[in-house]
């Protein structure tokens, strides 16, 4: 039997009191744990000791289910603990969390020894199919420790009541976090409240709110507001499902109606808008055009408002160039939905989400419209070349006809979870380019350089938190 070992390493700006706190708690490591994984607990009794006995199902690979029970075999609060599996999908799994104080952070480290079951067959395929899904479910568990444990905030007297609406998405949770890092009161506003706890702060409160349901729980919702960000999004964009109403028409431009109707019932002093660059009521695709009427709801209300526009935003958990990488973990080459050649300047989440909140306050962002994008403009190519280059893979980039993927979505749309339609292919093979002068003519800023971002994220110990297996 071979050993494998897997070493993490992650500096977080929180005590140390409170992140042992975090991680002791057996009901934060679905929190953590990717979805895919299907992880459910299933023991009652989560009293964190030595000899805990902890059941889970989980789902290791696709289609294969699996019961895991794990025990504590050390518990040394606040420095270590070690859980052991006793019934589960390896011949052998041990993982030492162990956690020192640096300072005012925490230095949390994970030492995880493993082998796979089948014998010699299974080291065969670890390197291809163990190896990478484990680097895969440890690069979710950094990027979600950011979310659920921020660092310090500032305390202010002062604070506004901020509601963001789509703060459960990948844009909105950015913004929902710089607020709270500003020392903001935050409220997500959330139709399914039951799982936006799992992915947010605890600092952050939720309230029920369905942007196409009740105007008069939508008007409760924004009781005591003063300012509402809007970044609505739903799930598997951009491939619209008409049949669940997940489509740009519904989300972006009846939702946002709504939102906009209902904040100036409410009293909202301020509203932000993330809107998309290309925004046009006359385009011929029907999420500018979307986006477009959300944009004259907001400017309706006589609130004083800020509409941003950004290109492709990038950034941790974003859905769109993270699934270029994840080719690379699996595929020998990384599959472009088109010849590559379209340009863009994806703009990195932190200078959309700082933006955002610069424009509840800066009196320059008053009733204006402003475009961001980053400081460059590359081709869809340079721009996964350049992301494979600071992860550290080496893979081939080959592009695929487009009409020949819009005959292969034309089947694929039909298909469970609508993995491809023609109108996404579409989306994702447009240019984004932008003018930023008048954004830093009126709120002057520095943008953060592609591979700079990418570094915070993707580098091998940029972060000191990628995964390191032998």
């Amino acid at each position: 039997m071979t050993l494998h070992r897997l070493h993490t390493r992650l500096r977080i700006e929180r005590p140390l009191a409170d992140v042992f706190a975090f991680f002791e708690q057996p009901a934060n490591l679905d929190r953590i744990t990717p979805p895919w994984m299907g992880m459910r607990i299933l023991s009652a009794d989560r009293e964190m000791r030595e000899g805990l006995e902890i059941d889970y199902a989980i789902t290791p690979f696709p289609l294969v289910p699996a019961r895991w029970r794990s025990r504590i075999t050390l518990y040394d609060p606040p420095n270590a603990f070690v859980d052991v599996q006793l019934r589960g999908p390896y011949a052998r799994w041990e993982h030492r969390h162990t956690f020192h104080a640096d300072g005012d952070a925490t230095i949390v480290e994970d030492d995880v020894t493993y082998a796979v079951p089948f014998g010699r067959l299974g080291d065969l395929v670890e390197p291809w199919l163990v190896r990478p899904r484990l680097r895969a479910i440890f690069d979710y568990r950094t990027a979600a420790i950011g979310r659920l444990l921020p660092g310090p905030t500032v305390d202010r007297e002062d604070a506004m009541t901020v509601a963001v609406a789509g703060g459960t998405g990948f844009v909105g949770g950015a913004i929902a976090r710089e607020l709270l890092r500003r020392g903001e009161r935050v409220v997500v506003l959330t139709h399914r409240p039951e799982r936006a706890r799992a992915a947010l702060p605890d600092a952050v409160e939720i309230r029920r709110a369905d942007v196409n349901g009740d105007p008069a729980a939508l008007d409760a919702a924004l009781a005591g507001v003063d300012a509402l960000v809007i970044a609505l999004a739903f799930p598997n964009a951009p491939m619209e499902d008409p049949a669940r109403g997940w489509t740009y028409e519904h989300v972006d431009g009846d939702g946002t109606t709504a939102l906009a109707g209902a904040a100036r019932r409410a009293g909202v002093r301020r509203i932000v808008y993330i809107s998309g660059a290309g925004a046009d009521e006359h385009a011929e695709r029907q999420w500018f055009r979307a986006k477009a009427r959300a944009e004259q709801a907001v400017r309706g209300t006589g609130i004083t408002h800020t509409i941003i526009r950004p290109t492709w935003i990038y950034g941790p958990g974003d859905v769109s160039l993270n699934r270029f990488l994840a080719f690379a973990r699996t595929l020998p080459f990384v599959p472009l939905t088109g010849s590559g050649r379209q340009l863009l300047a994806p703009v990195f989440i932190d200078d959309v989400a700082r933006l955002a909140a610069d424009a509840l306050t800066d009196d320059a962002a008053a009733d204006r419209t402003f475009e961001i994008g980053g400081p460059q403009t590359l081709t869809m190519r340079q721009i996964v070349a350049t992301a494979l280059r600071v992860a550290g893979r080496r893979r081939p980039i080959l592009p695929a006809p487009p009409a020949a993927l819009r005959l292969a979505a034309r089947v694929l749309q039909h298909l469970p979870g609508r993995v491809l339609t023609p109108d996404g292919v579409d989306f994702v093979n447009q240019p984004a380019v932008v003018d930023v002068g008048p954004l830093l003519a009126a709120m002057p800023r520095r943008l953060t350089p592609l591979e700079e971002g990418l570094a915070t994220y993707l580098a091998p110990g940029g972060s000191e938190a990628r995964p390191t297996i032998s």
